[in-house]
């Protein structure tokens, strides 16, 4: 799955954040900053990716805002 999010997050430990979620839930992939924003690309089964995204937005550090967010398969 790849995941496109504009807005405040670089600097605030967004990408740590997403980097140990993953981690966490077994989630094999890569993050990275960029001038448009933070990419994110895991694999997993369809019910982990859809927990992942549920879990981004809720335990995310309080410092990120999320202006823009896509995600695709």
């Amino acid at each position: 799955m790849h995941i496109a999010i504009r807005g405040a997050v670089q600097g605030v430990g967004f990408r740590p954040f997403v980097y140990r979620l993953a981690s966490e839930m077994g989630l094999p992939g890569w993050v990275t900053n960029s001038p448009q924003g933070v990419f994110i690309e895991v694999e997993g089964d369809r019910s982990n990716l859809e927990s992942f995204l549920l879990r981004l937005q809720v335990e995310k550090p309080r410092l990120p805002s999320f202006r823009a967010w896509s995600s695709r398969p």
